[in-house]
């Protein structure tokens, strides 16, 4: 059962991970080169085959599974059966296009892949899926390249989104064992009383729903320790590396408070310098540096790095 936007939130990252880079994908195959996600297994075994295993749901792309007929890019990881497939080196890629239409920072630099960071209002959603109106790729109108986003925010929370065409990227950032600190202010409906702010540091225990394999299903689990600085009677800093369904808001909700707002100002050092509401802008060269030491640290550990 697909979720709807109200039951994703701040922390979904894994299910934003698989979601929002495949359906980038497919939705950008007439705008930018690519190939069909069935040319990847081309020196292992016959297309016919690889359909078959597309459609079992054994191949994934940038973390989701795909249908079969869908496009891969440059940069995007597909895995079989959770194992990288080396498929650039098998398939000569045209980017000549989006290079030449692109006369941002990034591109003067030569750089390969596009990263933003969006200010996201209320009433924007982080999705890629162009029957939303309100989805995040119309918001941002990225002219260069097309974007997915790194991770979620709920349509009602405000802050911080980064979107990249590198599929490395939400791997990178993401997935359990790799995650890295992001950083909310959170204003709640009553003045914190300094017991609870302990218990929060410490975990709660939330239930969250989880789908893996296309199965849904319910964890109920103590969160992990994380850090929370009170800067006001009723407004909280938090950082969680964490990513569960909707975590802040079921964190506060166990010790009995209700989220007013949540305001996402820090995605792993990477802050809202240079933006303001509603707008993006391209990361600089301090950021850029932050975004290729994670890659490579994924790289390092066995994990999402780039095929050439």
């Amino acid at each position: 059962r697909p979720r709807s936007e109200e039951e994703v939130d701040e922390e979904d990252d894994d299910d934003a991970t698989r979601e929002s880079s495949s359906s980038a994908s497919s939705a950008s195959s007439a705008s930018r080169g690519g190939v069909r996600v069935n040319k990847c297994f081309k020196d292992f075994t016959s297309r016919r085959n690889a359909d078959r295993l597309v459609a079992s749901g054994a191949v994934t792309v940038n973390g989701a599974v795909v249908a079969a007929g869908a496009m891969v890019f440059p940069g995007d990881v597909v895995e079989l059966r959770g194992e990288r497939v080396r498929w650039e080196t098998l398939n000569v890629i045209d980017e000549s296009r989006e290079s030449a239409t692109s006369s941002s920072p990034a591109a003067s630099r030569g750089s390969r892949f596009k990263y933003v960071k969006y200010w996201k209002p209320r009433g924007v959603t982080c999705t890629t899926d162009a029957r939303d109106r309100t989805n995040i790729v119309d918001a941002v109108n990225y002219p260069d390249a097309r974007l997915f986003p790194v991770g979620r925010l709920d349509k009602d929370s405000t802050g911080l989104i980064l979107l990249t065409s590198d599929g490395r990227l939400p791997n990178a950032a993401l997935r359990s064992g790799r995650k890295r600190d992001k950083k909310y202010l959170v204003v709640v409906d009553a003045v914190v009383r300094p017991e609870d702010v302990r218990m929060l540091r410490d975990g709660v225990v939330i239930s969250t729903p989880v789908q893996r394999d296309r199965v849904d299903r319910v964890l109920t689990a103590r969160t992990l320790p994380c850090e929370i600085d009170v800067v006001g009677a009723r407004t909280l800093e938090i950082t969680l590396r964490e990513g569960r369904n909707r975590q802040i808001r079921r964190m506060l909700d166990a010790v009995g408070y209700r989220v007013i707002n949540l305001h996402r100002t820090e995605i792993m050092g990477i802050g809202l310098r240079g933006t303001r509401e509603g707008r993006w802008v391209e990361c600089d060269e301090e950021e850029l540096g932050i975004i290729r030491r994670c890659i490579a640290e994924a790289e390092d550990a066995g994990g999402c790095g780039e095929s050439e």
